[in-house]
C-alpha cells in the first residue's frame, strides 16, 4: 500500500533541509519517497484607516566593489504604462565606449552577439507596470574593482511595436528613442547611486505569501 505525507512548508531552510535531507532508505528504515510539489498562495489584504506614502531610494548600493548590490527601480514614462516591451540592463566602459554588455539576470552578454541563443534582456517581453526593479546582483553580490572608475551601469526599455516585434527590435527602439539611463558610475560616489527616491501614495496593502505544498508517495 502507498503511503502518503503532507506537508505544508514555508518555503527557506526547512524545505531545503527536507529535500536535501542526506539519508538513505537504509540509515533510517523509512521507506524511500518522492516527493511531489506545489506552489500555493495567500493573500492578506490590510485597508489603511488614512491614504499615506511608501518611500523607498530608486538607487540602492551595499557593499564594497569586491562584493556590490546594485538595485535599481527604473521608471516607465506615463505613455507607456502597461505596454508591451523589454527591460535592458547594460555594462560599458569609458575606454571601449562602442561595446555594450546586457545582463539577462545569470549572465552578461555582449550586445552585438547574433550566435547568443537566449534572451539578453533583463525582463523580456513583458508588460512595462509603472515602476520595475533591476539588479546586477541577483545571484548575490559581485566584483566591480577592475573597472572602478571606467565602468558603468545602465538602465532602460524598448518597446514591441506589434506582435511580430522581437528582443532585438525592442532593443533597437530603446537605443532609437533614447530611453536608457545611466545608473551607476563604478567607483563614484554614493551621492549619485542614491539621489532620487520614490513616493507612493497608498491606501491598502496586499501580502502575497507562498509556499510548498508537498504530496510524497513511496515508490
Amino acid at each position: 500500500m502507498k503511503h502518503f505525507i503532507r506537508h505544508a512548508l514555508l518555503l527557506g531552510a526547512s524545505t531545503a533541509c527536507l529535500l536535501g535531507a542526506p539519508f538513505s532508505q537504509a540509515e533510517t528504515g523509512a521507506p524511500e519517497l518522492k516527493p511531489i510539489g506545489t506552489m500555493q498562495y495567500t493573500e492578506n489584504t490590510r485597508e489603511f484607516s488614512e491614504p499615506g506614502r511608501y518611500c523607498f531610494p530608486q538607487t540602492t548600493r551595499r557593499g564594497k566593489l569586491d562584493k556590490t548590490f546594485l538595485d535599481y527601480h527604473l521608471l516607465i514614462a506615463p505613455e507607456d504604462h502597461l505596454k508591451t516591451g523589454d527591460v535592458f540592463v547594460g555594462f560599458r566602459r569609458n575606454s571601449q565606449p562602442d561595446a555594450l554588455w546586457l545582463y539577462n539576470g545569470s549572465t552578461w552578454v555582449a550586445a552585438d552577439d547574433n550566435q547568443y541563443p537566449y534572451h539578453k534582456a533583463f525582463i523580456p517581453f513583458s508588460t512595462l507596470e509603472p515602476i520595475i526593479p533591476t539588479s546586477i546582483s541577483t545571484s548575490g553580490p559581485v566584483d566591480v574593482t577592475e573597472f572602478a572608475g571606467d565602468g558603468e551601469i545602465w538602465v532602460g526599455y524598448g518597446l514591441r511595436k506589434d506582435a511580430e516585434a522581437t528582443e532585438e527590435d525592442s532593443f533597437q527602439d530603446m537605443i532609437s528613442s533614447q530611453r536608457y539611463y545611466r545608473v551607476w558610475q563604478i567607483g563614484g560616489s554614493d551621492a549619485e547611486a542614491k539621489e532620487s527616491t520614490i513616493c507612493l501614495p497608498i491606501s491598502q496593502m496586499t501580502v502575497t505569501t507562498g509556499y510548498m505544498e508537498i504530496i510524497a508517495t513511496e515508490k
